[in-house]
């Protein structure tokens, strides 16, 4: 987990690889979550009141230190595209007006089917998630004449699951080790009765 930080960011994270000593690993369930803290100020540039709607974006690109992981992720960046509007806004000339914050959160989980392995490593061991952010506003509307500033936090989580099937030991019950003993013990005093014989 990583706090809100005053974009743009630049945050990492660490998850564990899965241990294969305890099984075979059959699954991975891997979640990158996303979450923004937005405030848009528009100012109406012209001689009357102007209407237009305004869209704040961060993008969130993911990278990792694990390598066929980190071929995903940044085939697929931006993994996640947060947005956060007021909706449509009619402002006064010369006026200023702020909104917000907007608080926005998304949740992506990669397909990880095909690298699978890559999350396997004998007493396990860790991986790095990386994520970056890239800020934008967009203004539909008011003519050309209203200028925005925005004022954005983000910060990016992960969460892995693993789903395996267990190695399984085997350990003798007590009645069989119970009735080889007995058998072992035969074994013995017939082999005397043969010395003596």
């Amino acid at each position: 987990n990583n706090p809100l930080q005053v974009t743009d960011i630049h945050q990492t994270g660490v998850l564990g690889l899965f241990n294969s000593s305890l099984g075979t690993l059959t699954g991975v369930a891997l979640n990158l979550t996303g979450s923004s803290s937005t405030i848009l100020s528009l100012t109406n540039n012209a001689a009357q009141s102007s209407t237009a709607i305004v869209t704040g974006f961060i993008d969130l690109n993911f990278g990792s230190s694990l390598g066929a992981l980190n071929g995903l992720l940044l085939a697929a960046n931006p993994v996640l595209t947060l947005s956060a509007s007021p909706g449509q806004q009619t402002i006064a000339s010369g006026a200023t007006v702020a909104f917000g914050p907007l608080l926005t959160s998304q949740i992506a989980a990669p397909n990880v089917t095909g690298i699978l392995s890559s999350f396997s490593a004998t007493g396990g061991g860790n991986f790095n998630i990386t994520c970056t952010s890239q800020s934008s506003v967009f203004i539909r509307g008011g003519g050309g004449n209203i200028s925005s500033t925005q004022a954005t936090q983000a910060n990016c989580d992960g969460d892995i699951l693993y789903t395996f099937t267990p190695t399984v030991n085997r350990v003798p019950e007590p009645t069989s080790l119970a009735l080889m003993g007995l058998a072992l013990a035969g074994l013995g005093l017939m082999r005397r009765k043969a010395d003596k014989a």
